[in-house]
């Protein structure tokens, strides 16, 4: 390698490295004071609330919606699709 090739290589690790040191460092600091004023606290009452949400709304659909369609089957050969459906009222 030529000597500026080396040179511009070393720059840039080391500014490479100084990047990532900052950057490791700030993500510490910002922890700390994230810690220091409960917003670790409160997203994790967020997330409970949201898991309750999550089993008391959305869960009972979803177990309804299999139970629908347990008892409701659509067999393959029966009915026509959607596309077709479309194209026998001519809006395709």
């Amino acid at each position: 390698m030529h000597a500026f090739s080396i040179l511009t290589l070393g720059i840039f690790v080391a500014g490479y490295s100084t990047a990532r040191w900052d950057l490791a460092t700030r993500a510490y600091e910002l922890a700390i004071f994230a810690w220091d004023h409960g917003v670790v606290a409160r997203a994790a009452k967020g997330l409970g609330l949201l898991t309750v949400l999550f089993f008391l709304l959305v869960l009972p659909v979803a177990l309804l919606a299999t139970r629908e369609t347990d008892l409701h089957p659509r067999t393959a050969g029966s009915g026509i699709s959607a596309r077709e459906q479309l194209k026998r009222r001519g809006s395709f």
